[in-house]
């Protein structure tokens, strides 16, 4: 049995009676039992829940009388500096997810209308409830990993700006509504700048309310853009002296590979659910085949997840002379990239 002091302690405040007993009994079965339910009808009642129980995640519904969630949040970053904290509105703007932002929210999410919405929004909850700290970056959120940060922000279909800098960089990259569309860092712009700042051995970062850059230099899907920068990330490593310090291997490496990087092209992208349904296909040679493709390789990684203690499998890559595919396995979607280097073999 599961002792209740190591649950995850979650509080939900929404005025709406109905709608509280839904989202906490349906996170309830979605997690197994592993979270522990508390429920606020106001404000001032979550305010008493959090003095005599430590609660890890507080989820605030923004329009609520008396004391609305904005405001809520200003007490809670005062009161409670590191709780993690989430809005919840079915009333979305771009005017409010800034508000909410700025005034500390991890995350600003609608309201789910469907069973898919709830299990959705369930798994970012999950995913920001069991951060643990990573050496390296710190943030407003916590210590995390910049991929954490990014695929959280994407995933919660958020605008921001997130500003990287340590000793050697300094840059900053544009998220709207869940897409990174520009990234600068020093002089550079666009992929090679959004490279370069998740390259970086340290430093830190923050969240920023939304603001448009005034051009877009980024086109790419959120997953292809990490799993890019993951690949220059591992082969400025690979290529770092031995014998120098962290610093010395990761940073300076960073601005001469970048220059050497083969021109590639995207000749192939796919994004759809585990059961099949197409969100997104661009230049498939066979769909069908590409689908099939990705249903395989994550049954396969099912089985071999329950033969073998290998953890969490998250992608597939397979390289030949001209092309890299990686499939890339999520709860909610599966993802087939195929990149095509321009320069051909030697």
């Amino acid at each position: 049995m599961t002792d209740p002091k190591s649950q995850p302690q979650i509080l939900f405040v929404d005025d709406e009676p109905d709608f509280l007993r839904v989202v906490t009994e349906t996170f309830t079965d979605l997690s197994e039992g592993r979270w522990q339910m508390h429920r606020a009808h106001s404000a001032d009642a979550a305010l008493e829940i959090l003095k005599r129980q430590k609660i890890d995640l507080v989820v605030v519904d923004i329009n609520m009388p008396l004391l609305d969630g904005v405001q809520l949040l200003r007490i809670l970053n005062r009161r409670h500096p590191d709780l993690k904290k989430v809005t919840l509105t079915g009333f979305a703007s771009e005017v409010k997810r800034n508000e909410c932002l700025a005034n500390g929210a991890e995350l600003f999410i609608e309201k789910p209308r469907t069973a898919q919405g709830f299990k959705s929004i369930f798994l970012m909850l999950e995913e920001l409830v069991t951060w643990t700290p990573k050496k390296g970056f710190q943030g407003m959120l916590r210590q995390v990993g910049l991929n954490d940060v990014i695929q959280m922000e994407c995933l919660g279909r958020n605008s921001s700006i997130l500003e990287i800098k340590n000793q050697r960089v300094h840059g900053r990259v544009f998220i709207e509504n869940g897409d990174i569309i520009h990234a600068t860092c020093g002089e550079e712009q666009g992929e090679r700048a959004f490279q370069k700042l998740l390259s970086a051995a340290g430093g830190e970062f923050k969240l920023h309310p939304f603001e448009a850059p005034g051009v877009r230099t980024i086109e790419g899907s959120w997953e292809f853009l990490l799993m890019e920068a993951a690949r220059v990330s591992d082969e400025l490593a690979s290529q770092a002296p031995a014998e120098a310090g962290p610093a010395e291997a990761e940073i300076p490496a960073a601005e001469p590979a970048a220059e050497e990087l083969p021109d590639v092209v995207v000749a192939e992208t796919l994004i759809c659910s585990p059961k099949g349904e197409v969100f997104y296909a661009a230049s498939c040679a066979d769909t069908l085949a590409r689908v099939a493709l990705l249903q395989t390789i994550s049954q396969q990684a099912a089985l071999l997840a329950q033969s073998l203690p290998l953890g969490k499998f998250e992608r597939l890559e397979i390289l030949q002379p001209t092309n890299r595919v990686v499939a890339q396995i999520s709860p909610d979607h599966l993802v087939f990239v195929r990149v095509a280097s321009l320069i051909p073999p030697a």
